[in-house]
């Protein structure tokens, strides 16, 4: 499903071209406009797929440093600049940055606001609000029936007799790291560690992950023979936004 949603190179891509142009019709109202920076966002986050931990934890080498924690892939957005509430107007074409905020002024000292703002205009230079909701839903969909499939199911019962050998009762992998304390100040503490060490020993032992994997390629190639058309048709609305703010951005 991943080829048919947008990635994480893309999204930055658009993101940056929508930045731009923000700031360049915000500009035409005197206006000095930063868009926050996204240079430094893990690509792990903001993959829609988020195969990293799709079942679970899997990389040992992580897990023996950070336990269930993200590691050097946590990441806090920035903020967004500070506006008064002529540039929110202008920005946005409403009065407040919130939804159903009341339109603001159709002027800003003689120069016609776009409708819905800088922003709004920026976004529909590069193909608009991008209706990537399908493949996503789709997505979701094949992890809840592949994980239902009775090939899974006698995998997640095998990796949760595992983790009972090793004195932890859980059901599934989504609840491992309920069992030991969490990341503090110092990191992950040492009982979350032997816990996620374990939690990946017992999904090598059962094969949770590649059994689970290859039922959900399954789920996923039936999905998309199904939603063919619908799903290309987003995959050709991202390409041609990509397209459009690569000539923005150069």
């Amino acid at each position: 499903m991943g080829s048919y949603m947008e990635n994480y190179s893309q999204r930055r891509t658009i993101s940056a071209a929508v930045g731009h142009l923000t700031h360049e019709c915000m500009a035409r109202f005197g206006f000095s406009y930063d868009p926050p920076a996204t240079d430094g966002s893990p690509a792990s986050i903001y993959d829609d797929t988020n195969m990293a931990r799709r079942y679970g934890i899997t990389d040992r080498e992580l897990a023996a440093k950070f336990g269930y924690g993200l590691g050097d892939d946590s990441y806090t957005p920035p903020a967004g600049p500070r506006m008064t509430d002529a540039e929110i107007a202008v920005f946005s074409g409403h009065v407040a940055l919130k939804p159903g905020a009341a339109a603001a002024a159709p002027t800003y000292n003689g120069i016609p606001v776009p409708k819905d703002g800088c922003r709004r205009e920026s976004l529909d230079k590069v193909g608009g609000m991008l209706d990537t909701g399908l493949p996503g839903r789709l997505d979701s969909q094949s992890l809840e029936t592949s994980q239902g499939d009775p090939a899974v199911q006698d995998a997640l019962h095998q990796w949760s007799a595992c983790m009972a050998g090793r004195g932890y009762t859980v059901d599934i992998p989504y609840n491992a790291d309920r069992l030991a304390p969490g990341s503090g100040a110092q990191g992950a503490s040492s009982a979350q560690l032997t816990v996620a060490l374990a939690d990946i020993d017992c999904k090598e032992k059962t094969d949770l992950v590649g059994i689970w994997f290859r039922t959900e390629t399954k789920v996923q190639n039936q999905l998309i023979e199904q939603n063919q058309l619908a799903l290309s048709e987003v995959r050709d609305r991202i390409s041609a936004a990509v397209k459009a703010a690569t000539a923005v951005t150069g």
